[in-house]
């Protein structure tokens, strides 16, 4: 089983912790996510950085947020752009069924696909200028609330159980910005500057010129990576 068919990877210079609909077709993957949020909070608690992030979309589904278009931009680039052109696509020409548009949503699933309807009787309801935004909100939930809500129910599970409360992991969420999250998760790429950290520096039973701490400001210029370590402010996986 590839790593592919659990979580989706945004191609970018980071790890993204993004739930992947093709999970299910290993029977254990519930498992998993149970597992994984029980990992992701132990990290949390003991300070230990994991070297993932977590793409917007699912923290906003951990938190219980609605999820917008421009949630999507990272997660899905494609979808993203497709949705944006209907939306501002001229209502003459979308209103002509130029596009061939209905209310349902094509998912592959083992190797074949099936069309799923977004909402009752969806097939036969045709996009036009006047739904088509109802038509993006239906598609972008199906895809990442309803197709994966299983998935991310559980990881919150397991996330809850290391906090001794299954309630609690919505209020943790909601309680922090997805940059402070990332921040524990991965740390920041901040860029350390070595003399204002010596200009704001106070000596204790040491002078600014003394051998000692000419050395130590030294070796910290030469290996800010250290200082980055030592700070957590960088992952070192």
């Amino acid at each position: 089983m590839e790593k592919k068919t659990f979580f989706k990877d945004n191609h970018d210079q980071f790890i993204h912790f993004l739930l992947h609909a093709a999970s299910k077709v290993d029977p254990l993957h519930l498992e998993y996510f149970n597992f994984s949020g029980r990992v992701i909070a132990l990290a949390l608690m003991h300070k230990v950085q994991v070297g993932i992030v977590f793409d917007r979309v699912f923290f906003l589904q951990l938190a219980g947020r609605d999820i917008s278009l421009e949630d999507i931009r990272d997660a899905d680039p494609c979808l993203y752009s497709s949705c944006k052109q209907i939306l501002e696509m001229d209502s003459d020409f979308i209103d002509s069924d130029a596009l061939g548009l209905t209310f349902v949503r094509e998912v592959e699933e083992l190797g074949t696909r099936k069309v799923v309807e977004l909402y009752p009787g969806g097939k036969s309801i045709v996009v036009n200028s006047k739904n088509r935004e109802e038509y993006v909100k239906l598609l972008i939930d199906h895809q990442f609330v309803k197709s994966i809500l299983e998935q991310v129910s559980h990881f919150a599970q397991g996330f809850g159980h290391i906090l001794c409360n299954t309630g609690l992991q919505k209020f943790f969420f909601q309680s922090l910005e997805l940059e402070d999250l990332d921040s524990m998760l991965y740390g920041s790429e901040t860029t350390i500057c070595v003399n204002d950290w010596k200009a704001h520096t106070e000596y204790n039973g040491y002078k600014e010129t003394d051998p000692q701490i000419f050395w130590f400001w030294k070796v910290s210029a030469c290996r800010i990576l250290l200082l980055l370590f030592s700070l957590a402010l960088i992952s070192i996986f």
